[in-house]
């Protein structure tokens, strides 16, 4: 995988779209299946739109569900800047799907930068469209 944040429909219907969420920052990386309503991708894309509008923007998500009598895995994003230059970073909270009684978790952080973002609300905005089509974040991480 390349180095970043992934959301990939993996499977849909009428009322659901299963996602999956992937990370890697290179050195460490998580994913995990999430289910989200119809229209929760498109609603993404339009709260994201426009990242980061000031060094003190930040943005949480969350997808899918939390606790181990859900369905599916769950999802913390937080985008936000770091310094008064508006250097931007996402921390992904991954949460697996329940595995034989246990969940596997992992936390990451991406620097990113602002049309990186542009380009992945784009992505957002059409991912229902169609199973397998992905929505990228490129990481301004160098790999080692």
């Amino acid at each position: 995988m390349e180095i970043g944040l992934q959301l990939e429909v993996i499977y849909q219907d009428n009322d659901l779209v299963e996602v999956r969420v992937s990370a890697w920052n290179g050195l460490f990386g998580g994913s995990s299946d999430v289910y989200l309503n119809k229209g929760e991708l498109r609603e993404l894309a339009g709260k994201l739109r426009g990242f980061p509008n000031s060094s003190l923007d930040a943005r949480d998500f969350t997808l899918g569900a939390f606790g181990p009598k859900t369905a599916g895995g769950h999802v913390l994003i937080n985008f936000h800047c770091t310094d008064g230059s508006g250097h931007a970073h996402v921390e992904a909270k991954i949460e697996s799907n329940d595995a034989a009684g246990s969940r596997q978790s992992a936390t990451l952080f991406l620097p990113i930068e602002a049309s990186a973002v542009d380009s992945f609300v784009d992505a957002l905005s059409g991912l229902e469209e169609s199973v397998n089509a992905a929505a990228f974040l490129t990481s301004t991480i160098i790999p080692r």
